[in-house]
């Protein structure tokens, strides 16, 4: 074995239970077809040689023929002689096909990222798992990227689990990841929590619209009538919907929509929320009020607006939308439409339930949010 050769089998990080109850061929087989989903091993990459993992892991080299022998059977390598053996690529649907019937007790959870905003939900999840003996793998998706997206629906097809939970996915324009969430749902119950309205999958969806019809109804109770919208990324199906709400909300109390107060923040995050509140200030006829689409973009137009000398509410009432658990303890205290997140995780765990035993939840209504009236909008 040469030195590249022998580096590649320690990136590899095989290691095998001798005292476990699962045989060591299908240990060895499992981790290699998880490094396979992974991408660490890719399509067209050679195995290292059965001797020379058997040397490696100081097990009979007919056991390690006999894992090849499963991965080939698995259709995840083949098999050449004279040659090491091909790696073909993981097929998420052939590997569930493989497992029809036998559960693992575990789940996937994804995210768009790790924040506070999902801790509450994250934690009903857990609860709720742990009721139905279920192990959640939680993995962040980076906004939905595609490639993380493949790769963890992959990785877990790999470990079997038995469905998928996904979280604010907001981008069904994104043809790539789309599809990759789609074939998804071909082979595993896939349960959708407040995200866009797709065609596949099982879904629990948020009142939206009538959560920023009644946040910016609140700010125009208060005598606003300048009153912004600062909305969540163009292409994020919130938008519309939030947006909606708002234009709602100002036809009901008779007033005409001004394009100038409304403003797409270019992500979620602090800096998005001061830079869209400088554009606002900025202009000839700065609003009264600001409706902020995530309470991330509220507290940066709050820490903005402090920065320009411009006093909350007395000068300019803020609005968020979400309720992280720390808004609270913002200067001032930061009003928000919360989102039931405890309810969310619960739900999404019964209706994966549901899925997995083939029952076909009731339709349900859409969850609704409620106000949390404190100092930024004028209540005291």
């Amino acid at each position: 074995m040469t030195r590249s050769e022998a580096n590649a089998l320690l990136a590899l990080r095989l290691g095998i239970d001798r005292a476990g109850r699962t045989p060591i061929a299908t240990q060895i087989a499992e981790q290699l077809t998880s490094r396979i989903a992974s991408g660490v091993l890719l399509a067209g990459n050679r195995l290292p040689a059965t001797s020379d993992v058997a040397d490696h892991l100081e097990v009979n080299v007919h056991t390690v023929r006999a894992a090849y022998a499963q991965l080939a059977a698995d259709g995840v390598i083949a098999m050449q002689r004279g040659s090491r053996a091909l790696v073909l690529g993981f097929d998420a649907n052939a590997a569930r096909t493989s497992r029809t019937g036998i559960p693992t007790f575990t789940i996937g959870v994804m995210v768009p990222h790790f924040s506070d905003y999902y801790a509450e939900f994250l934690q009903a999840v857990a609860q709720s798992a742990e009721v139905e003996g279920w192990l959640p793998i939680i993995c962040q998706t980076r906004q939905y990227e595609a490639g993380t997206v493949a790769r963890y629906v992959d990785q877990m097809a790999s470990r079997g689990v038995d469905g998928l939970i996904a979280l604010h996915f907001e981008t069904p324009d994104d043809a790539e990841t789309t599809a990759a969430l789609a074939m998804a749902a071909d082979h595993l119950p896939l349960v959708f929590v407040d995200s866009a309205p797709l065609e596949f999958g099982h879904q629990i969806m948020v009142d939206r619209v009538a959560g920023a019809l009644e946040a910016t109804k609140h700010l125009l109770d208060h005598g606003h009538r300048r009153v912004a919208f600062i909305s969540t990324p163009i292409g994020w199906s919130s938008r519309s919907q939030l947006r909606q709400g708002y234009l709602q909300a100002l036809e009901e109390a008779g007033l005409e929509p001004d394009v100038e107060l409304e403003i797409a923040a270019g992500d979620m995050s602090l800096d998005a929320g001061a830079k869209a509140a400088s554009s606002l200030m900025l202009l000839d006829n700065p609003p009264e009020a600001i409706f902020c689409a995530g309470d991330i973009l509220a507290l940066g137009a709050l820490q903005h607006l402090q920065d320009m000398r411009v006093s909350v509410p007395e000068d300019v009432s803020v609005m968020g939308y979400g309720e992280l658990p720390f808004s609270s303890l913002a200067g001032p205290p930061l009003s928000s439409s919360r989102l039931p997140a405890r309810e969310l995780g619960e739900l999404a765990v019964a209706n994966l339930r549901d899925a997995i035993d083939g029952r076909s939840r009731i339709h349900i209504a859409p969850i609704q949010t409620s106000l949390v009236a404190r100092r930024s909008c004028g209540c005291r």
